[in-house]
């Protein structure tokens, strides 16, 4: 063989391969830093296309994004018309939604806003009429995918706490409470026109998890998250079991439109007072009791140290009280039935099961994320899962005292 036109092909040494690697990362640093300045480079252009296009409202000079959010992607802007700036807040929702689930989202908010629900962030309608913007973005290989804008008021108040950092004030929770109550009174007489969010009901999604967390567990991946998972399956398939609605039961339990998604970090604030709610896109109609389980949940669950997992029961009963009193203040929507208080401790788990699922969901739709603060999240919803389960007497006392 002449070897004379050929390349050799030398194995690497230690120090060769050493060297490679740092200028590796020195490339992968240099590649996120430019996926992230035309990734904000797209959004900005983008946004201000879907204002300055779209609607009446000036000239974008700037734009933030607002962090946080698990799903869709969240902005505040500034414009200016008329040599006045004005604020306003941009969603872009998540890619895949589905266009009637915004349709519902928008027309339960202002069907809300227009009985009652003052503080609301309300849609800012386009020159067409319309209370979305539908525009094109391109998914590669010659797609042409679709994603979603909407513009909304810009909600005045202070954004204290998130869903992890949810230690209130006694007023905070009770005012809460009210919110919650508000909004349920003035979405009580909704009528969705055949719209709806492409999710089942509570009753009917339970019963569909443990075939869907058992795919899960069949996933061929090896690290943390997994391995605790699997530790804590049968417990969460018997806490499935725990959660049953007689038909005899639902049938005396209002279905009405809920939020889904009611913490903390989803209302502003300002002198201990609940002045602004939003984050609706989790809505759709279902039993009122869900939003007061799930709301217990997000609220109530302790997040702190060695209380991590616990419910904190005071707080409970002060957003359970401030809720009944409430309605019975506003005189339209009923306050919780005898019927509902007895479902009190099922409701919970049902709102715990729900944001295990979120969770499981989440991560195993992509196993990219990272799975040190996802396990965070699912053993605070195991513990807490095994907490509701050995006080289930004292959480009964509760709903006997409201």
């Amino acid at each position: 063989m002449d070897t004379s036109k050929m390349q050799n092909l030398q194995p690497l040494d230690s120090s060769q391969m050493a060297n490679l690697l740092v200028q590796s990362q020195t490339l992968r640093t240099i590649a996120a830093d430019f996926f992230t300045a035309l990734d904000f480079s797209l959004l900005r252009n983008q946004i201000v296309e879907v204002v300055e296009n779209n609607y009446d409202l000036g000239k974008v000079t700037a734009v933030y994004e607002i962090f946080g959010g698990y799903v869709n992607r969240s902005f505040g802007i500034y414009t200016e018309k008329d040599g006045r700036r004005y604020e306003y807040f941009i969603r872009k929702y998540k890619d895949g939604i589905v266009e009637q689930e915004i349709l519902f989202e928008h027309k339960l908010i202002m069907f809300a806003i227009e009985n009652g629900l003052s503080i609301a962030a309300n849609l800012l309608k386009t020159r067409g009429g319309k209370t979305f913007v539908k525009i094109a973005e391109g998914g590669g290989q010659g797609s042409n995918e679709h994603r979603y804008f909407a513009v909304y008021e810009y909600l005045p108040g202070e954004d204290k706490y998130t869903w992890v950092d949810n230690l209130l004030t006694d007023e905070e929770y009770a005012s809460s409470a009210e919110m919650l109550a508000a909004f349920h009174n003035g979405a009580r007489n909704f009528d969705p026109a055949g719209l709806e969010r492409v999710e089942l009901q509570i009753a009917e999604l339970i019963p569909t998890l443990p075939a869907i967390f058992k795919e899960y567990a069949a996933t061929d991946i090896s690290n943390r998250f997994h391995s605790y998972y699997l530790k804590n399956l049968d417990s969460i398939l018997a806490a499935i079991k725990r959660i049953q609605f007689p038909p005899q039961d639902l049938a005396q339990m209002p279905f009405i439109p809920v939020h889904c998604d009611f913490h903390p970090g989803n209302e502003k604030f300002q002198d201990g007072k609940v002045v602004g709610l939003f984050d609706f896109d989790w809505s759709k109609i279902d039993l009122r009791m869900f939003d007061i389980g799930l709301g217990l949940v997000y609220f109530c669950g302790n997040w702190i140290d060695e209380l991590d997992g616990t419910l904190m029961l005071d707080q409970c009963e002060i957003f359970l009280k401030a809720y009944q009193q409430k309605l019975r203040e506003l005189g339209g929507l009923a306050p919780l039935n005898e019927v509902e208080k007895k479902h009190l401790v099922t409701i919970l788990d049902a709102g715990n099961m729900y944001l295990i699922f979120w969770c499981l969901r989440a991560y195993y739709g992509d196993t990219t994320m990272n799975e040190y603060e996802y396990q965070v999240y699912l053993t605070h919803q195991v513990k807490l899962m095994n907490w509701i389960d050995a006080h289930r007497r004292e959480i009964a006392g509760i709903a006997e005292r409201i």
